[in-house]
């Protein structure tokens, strides 16, 4: 049951799944018992009560608990609301996997969130199979050649500029290239994810991972 949760339900837990075996634990960057990071904020190295569950599936699958997990984890509240909001996505959603990964990508993105840009960018390549040139389209924000994932970055980013109001181009882009009202709701959905953990790293402070260093390159986001 652990497993069938988590094991997609967060953009960051699948860059783990092959990247990152048990054995580099040790090294892994992550921050030590009783730390804190750039901003005062705690570094969970131990479950607070209520995510037992999430820290085990995280040691027993990956070898360690990421960064953002022990960032998270201040607010037991916010973790166990994102890890449900993404497993209702994976479960319920009209959108594909693929799709929520790009969309969610595009929020990172906007909330200049290096990890989890990098986190996203990871997931793409390793598990959706989205050709790199759609990734570094939405990472430097360029139009992207596949024209059903350029209307929905456009409306999903437009969604959230707007606080609810896409501007109308944008509206009739999505529902030309073939998307529903429920995929329309379904971004909203990406978008509060996003929000959770884009917020939760930028007042957090959240030290990249060591898999993510690489992804990180290039995207400048003045140090967030």
């Amino acid at each position: 049951m652990t497993s069938r949760i988590f094991i997609l339900t967060t953009g960051i837990a699948l860059v783990f799944f092959t990247s990152f075996s048990s054995q580099t634990s040790a090294k892994d960057g992550s921050a030590k018992k009783g730390s804190g990071t750039r901003t005062g904020y705690s570094v969970q190295a131990t479950p607070p009560a209520g995510l037992e569950e999430v820290y085990s599936f995280y040691k027993e699958t990956f070898g360690f608990v990421p960064n953002l997990t022990k960032v998270m984890a201040n607010s037991p509240a916010l973790t166990l609301s994102y890890v449900a909001l993404q497993k209702n996505l994976k479960e319920h959603a009209t959108l594909n996997q693929a799709e929520i990964n790009i969309v969610q990508l595009a929020i990172a993105v906007e909330n200049k969130c290096t990890y989890c840009t990098a986190g996203h960018t990871m997931a793409g390549k390793m598990f959706f199979k989205t050709p790199d040139e759609h990734m570094q389209a939405v990472r430097g924000r360029k139009s992207l050649s596949d024209a059903k994932l350029q209307a929905l970055r456009n409306f999903a980013v437009s969604v959230y500029q707007g606080q609810g109001h896409p501007t109308k181009k944008y509206v009739d882009e999505f529902y030309k290239a073939g998307y529903t009202n429920a995929q329309a709701l379904d971004v909203v959905a990406c978008i509060a994810a996003k929000v959770m953990t884009n917020y939760a790293n930028a007042l957090g402070g959240t030290e990249l991972d060591e898999p993510l260093k690489p992804l990180a390159v290039g995207l400048n986001f003045d140090n967030r």
